[in-house]
Order: C-alpha cells, then structure tokens, then sequence
C-alpha cells in the first residue's frame, strides 16, 4: 500500500445502554489548525501546584518531531465546563487520534476536586484538525445500577474509578476505556454512538475489565491492561463492535506481572496482516519493563530481543542499571511511524515519573541495542506531568489521499508511512 492510499472503515449501530449529554463545548485557549507530521501530547498540571489525587488543569501540546513548542491548548478547568484530570493517575489521561480528531478522556470536575478520579462525572472532549473542541460528552452519573439521581442519568461507565483513554470514530463517536468499584462491574470498554454508551466488552468470568490505553488498527479494536494473568495487548470482538458483550482475546501475551500501557501495530509488508509491535511497560526495575519488540511470524507473536529502559545518564537504551549519575526511566505514552522503505520505526514516548518527565524518541533500524539512543524532546517542567501522546491530527478529505510530511529532523528525508488504524494511515 502507498503511503497515500487511505481507506475508510465503516461501523455498526450502538444498542442503547446509558443515555448521555452532549453539550456545547466551552472555548479553550486560543487554537490553531493542527500540523500534519507533528506530535499531540497530554499534559497536566497548573506548573505550581504539586501534583496529587486532586484535579489538574489538562493541556494538550502541540510538539514537533525535532521537539519544538508549536501550541498549547488549555482545557477549562474552572467552574463552568470544566475538564480536569487527577494530577496522581498514572494510568489516566492517554488522549489519541484517528481519523482527524483527538479525543481527550477527562472529569467533569473544576481544578482542586478531591480524589477526582472515583467520581461519576467523567468527560470526553473531541478536537478537530483546526484544534477546537467540536463535542463535550459528559457521562451518566447514576452510579454502577444507575440509580443514583443526576443528569445525565443511567449506569455510569467506569464507576467510582478511573477513566483512562479514549478514541474518536467519527466527531460525535468515540470508544472508552478504564476501571470501575462497586456491582455490576462497569469498566471495561464502552463506545458512545453520539446519543448513548454501550458497554462493549464482556463483563463474564474471566475477562478482562481493568483495561487502560485504546487503540484500532486495521479496522480492529484493541486495548492494553496490567490486570489478570495474561496482561498485555487484547483484542475485542471483531472490528469495530458496538453492541453488547463482546469477548477480548489475548492478542500479544506479556505474561503474569506485565504493566502494559501504550502500544503500536504496523503491518509492515502491505499483506493486511499486523505484523510489528511496540509496547510500553512502566516497570523499571534492572530487568523488566521498557520498550518491548514483538514480530509476528508462522502464526504467533514473539518477542524480539530484550526490554530496554532508558538511561537518562547515557541517553542510551539499557537491559540493567542506569550509568553512574543517572537514574532508570521507563515510559507510558507511545507511538510511532514505519518507513517501509528503510524498514526503520520511529517512536514517541512519554517517560515515567510523577512530576517533569519527558517526550522522547528513538529509531529502531531492525535491532533495539544498547547502543541505541533516545533524544529528549522536551521536559513537562516543574509540578506538569506528560501522559498520552499520539501524532496530530490532520483533516481528512473525501476520498481520503495525502502524503505524510517527511520527518527530516529524525534523518529520515523518505515519506513516512504512518501507523495504520482501520487500515489507514494515522492522524
């Protein structure tokens, strides 16, 4: 397939479970159109205060592959309208693009709201490639049984816990994901058709419902977890679901203490079939976590090679201890591109830490070494802290065609083909 060559992918109708509240969107700071080859990342804090448990401002940052500041754009955080996120959860706020929209998970919660992230008032907001908010989803509030008194009414997906990522289909529809307290269970997936939500994912014994970043790739959904004995990547259903019920199936198995956040598919021979992957683990102990390598070959996923963190000494990657001086990180937020050309995949991470991590990348020519090295792109700062990160958005005509602008300041003077979702190029 031609790195210009977009396919569109079509999906079902929802069957109704949770009615929800579709409002005007309050105005964030000033935006501008998104640029095509660019990097969108999440960030949260206020910059003074420390983070915690209690509600942050959220930004989302316009970054350039070379690591410049190109624009930030400031969700409102006060009283009216608000989205925040808790400045504490690690495993919340992993926005990402597809099909020319971010979509940004959140809490209907004004900066300061204590223990933000077990209350029933999550948020979506969806942005456009000019970098408005075009539709602010707010989510029944009534509770696991939906009986608690509110507006909206109804069951509320990821009851008293965490709401974590999300993905838009479409710019009124979206899938959801995160963990939930309390009976019946209402974590899991969820996908919202512009009017109601529809829990997608199974709720039976033994599947899986603690489920953190969402992802689709070759018109099917995916999702991460560190939860259960099989953690890892899953798929659930077939393609893109919108009813009830549907089994996730273990599709690359990290094993038994995995701690599995963001992911990247490529198919990188154009057979329809994915066939590379990426995964982040936040663990960073001397011998596990990092960027993890699998290949697809004779009908199953291995990994290749070791799990790398990152000396931040060095500006190396490592399979033990970081260099006298520096300090082991490992990252969170991923994703990348393939150039099937030079077969090298260019990634994008944010790195652990609770306060001033960083956005980093690296190149993977076929090997990950410890020779390899990783360039920071740039630092949260003081009491910010990065978590998801996708690449810009960009409109998508009809019928969708474009080429994907180089990415020079990686060396890299061939087009680059973007990761592929529903059998497109990403964005």
């Amino acid at each position: 397939m031609n790195a210009s060559n977009w396919f569109k992918f079509t999906a079902g109708i929802a069957a109704l479970a949770s009615i929800a509240t579709v409002v005007a969107p309050a105005a964030p700071a000033h935006a501008a159109p998104f640029s095509g080859g660019s990097l969108v990342v999440e960030r949260i804090g206020n910059g003074t205060t420390t983070l915690s448990s209690t509600a942050f401002q959220i930004s989302v940052l316009e970054v350039t592959t070379a690591g410049s500041l190109t624009q930030t754009i400031i969700l409102p955080s006060g009283t009216s309208d608000p989205q925040t996120d808790s400045g504490s959860a690690s495993s919340d706020g992993y926005l990402n693009t597809y099909g020319g929209f971010v979509s940004v998970p959140g809490y209907n919660n004004a900066a300061g709201t204590a223990g933000v992230a077990s209350l029933n008032s999550k948020v979506n907001s969806t942005l456009d490639a000019t970098g408005n908010v075009i539709n602010r989803t707010l989510f029944p509030v009534g509770g696991p049984s939906g009986t608690t008194p509110g507006t909206p009414a109804g069951v509320s997906p990821f009851s008293g816990n965490n709401y974590r990522s999300s993905i838009a289909t479409s710019g009124s529809t979206f899938y959801a994901t995160g963990h939930s307290s309390g009976s019946p269970v209402t974590g899991g997936a969820w996908y919202f058709d512009g009017t109601a939500f529809t829990q997608v994912s199974s709720t039976a014994t033994g599947q899986v419902t603690n489920l953190r970043n969402v992802e689709i790739y070759n018109n099917q959904l995916f999702f991460s977890t560190g939860s259960g004995t099989t953690r890892g990547v899953y798929s659930i259903g077939s393609g893109l679901p919108t009813t009830s019920g549907q089994t996730a199936t273990s599709f690359i198995n990290m094993g038994t203490s995995a701690e599995a956040y963001g992911f990247v598919l490529f198919d990188t021979n154009n057979d329809s079939t994915l066939d590379l992957a990426y995964v982040a683990d936040d663990r960073t102990t001397s011998t596990a976590g990092g960027i993890n390598r699998f290949n697809f070959s004779g009908g199953a996923w291995s990994q290749t090679g070791s799990a790398f963190r990152f000396d931040t000494s060095s500006g190396l990657l490592t399979t033990g201890t970081a260099a006298a001086g520096g300090s082991l990180v490992s990252i969170r937020g991923l994703t990348g591109s393939y150039d099937a050309a030079t077969s090298t995949a260019t990634l994008f991470a944010t790195t652990t830490g609770t306060s001033n991590n960083s956005l980093i990348s690296f190149l993977d020519t076929g090997s990950l070494s410890t020779s390899t090295t990783f360039n920071t792109l740039q630092s949260a700062g003081t009491n910010f802290v990065f978590r998801g990160v996708d690449v810009s958005p960009v409109a998508v005509p009809e019928p969708s065609t474009y080429a994907i602008a180089a990415m020079a300041t990686l060396g890299m003077a061939d087009l680059i083909r973007r990761r592929r979702r529903a059998g497109n190029l990403d964005g």
